[in-house]
């Protein structure tokens, strides 16, 4: 799959999360509390989310971190919830072969539907487990797993199986926080695995164990670590650590408003990378863009409207806007003159 198609899915997961407006911090944490979300997002602390002026200073890490999780956990939430698990879903679920295998337990009719729905082109199974009286009859797809989406079949109105299933793998997933957000991850097993067993990711040599604030110095280079508790499949949990670089000084010289605004935009740009060229990728930049950030984004040149729909009359090129009732902090560049990128995200 090309970069721009890669990008386009993961747009349309990342966008179907129904997310009606940008959510708060506090907000995204309540929803992560919940036993069917149980990973652990680093959220801005009120000193950071107050010091509106003045110098952020050490807490530039954190800053940095709040924006660069939110994104991270949207990606993740999307593998469990987005449109193309709606659309797995419901294959799944209508599978008449598979239904009536498990209705007649002919466990080799059962294995073979599996392994069609897995392999079918264009559909998005990375595995599909099929169990019938707690014994399994298949299990199709690759060894390491996460975002795992249950539910139950039936035949003529009886329940005569259940599933567990999954659009994404740890290397998709760290590929994709890689590509988004630009910082190095790595995925970690948790009991009752050994804790702290390293899977996999992008920061090597990996630490041997990880935990949400530690630092951590690579190659010379020195990170803050922050976890997420993303589901393993088919069942437990994974550590998504991500390692947020240690700010520049003229990064924590700036408010901590600015800072988060700077890795807003961070990741605005890592995303419009994937695009090439970008000039003819305007539409699927912005429904990327918005799906994996809830921010909102516009593509204009001068006064001629390229992309986002209708949005402010005028968007300055840094610092607010009023728009919907609320104040919005605005990052933009031109990448392709005159065209020049708004991408929106609450102030403060």
């Amino acid at each position: 799959m090309s970069a721009i198609a890669a990008v386009t899915a993961v747009g349309a997961i990342v966008g179907a999360t129904r997310h009606d407006d940008f959510q708060s911090d506090a907000q995204i944490s309540r929803q992560l509390a919940s036993p069917s979300h149980p990973a652990t997002v680093p959220t801005a602390s009120d000193a950071v989310l107050r010091a509106t002026s003045g110098r952020c200073g050490a807490a530039s890490a954190e800053a940095i971190a709040s924006v660069d999780a939110r994104v991270a956990q949207r990606i993740y939430t999307g593998e469990l919830r987005g449109s193309e698990v709606s659309a797995d879903v419901a294959h799944i679920n209508g599978d008449g072969e598979l239904r009536s295998a498990l209705a007649s337990s002919n466990a080799a009719a059962v294995y073979a539907a599996v392994h069609t729905l897995v392999y079918t082109p264009h559909w998005h199974i990375v595995r599909l487990r099929v169990v019938k009286n707690g014994q399994v009859l298949a299990d199709v797809g690759g060894p390491y797993i996460i975002a795992p989406v249950s539910g139950t079949l039936k035949w003529r109105g009886r329940k005569v199986g259940s599933y567990v299933m999954s659009v994404q793998d740890d290397v998709g997933y760290v590929k994709l926080i890689s590509r988004f957000i630009g910082v190095p991850i790595d995925l970690y097993r948790t009991p009752p695995a050994p804790s702290g067993s390293f899977l996999m990711g992008t920061l090597q040599p990996a630490p041997s164990s990880v935990s949400s604030g530690q630092s951590v110095t690579v190659a010379g280079s020195t990170y803050e670590a922050h976890v997420l508790n993303t589901l393993a499949f088919p069942t437990g949990t994974l550590q998504a650590a991500l390692f947020v670089p240690k700010p520049t000084s003229a990064m924590a010289s700036r408010s901590c408003a600015a800072v988060r605004v700077a890795a807003w935009g961070n990741v605005a740009k890592h995303i419009a990378s994937r695009f090439t060229p970008l000039s003819a990728h305007y539409s699927d930049l912005v429904g990327t863009l918005k799906g994996s950030t809830a921010g909102l984004v516009y593509v204009r040149a001068g006064s001629k409207q390229l992309a986002g729909g209708v949005g402010p009359a005028r968007i300055p090129h840094s610092g607010t806007v009023k728009y919907r009732g609320r104040s919005w902090s605005v990052f933009s560049w031109e990448p392709v003159p005159p065209a020049r990128i708004y991408f929106l995200t609450p102030a403060g």
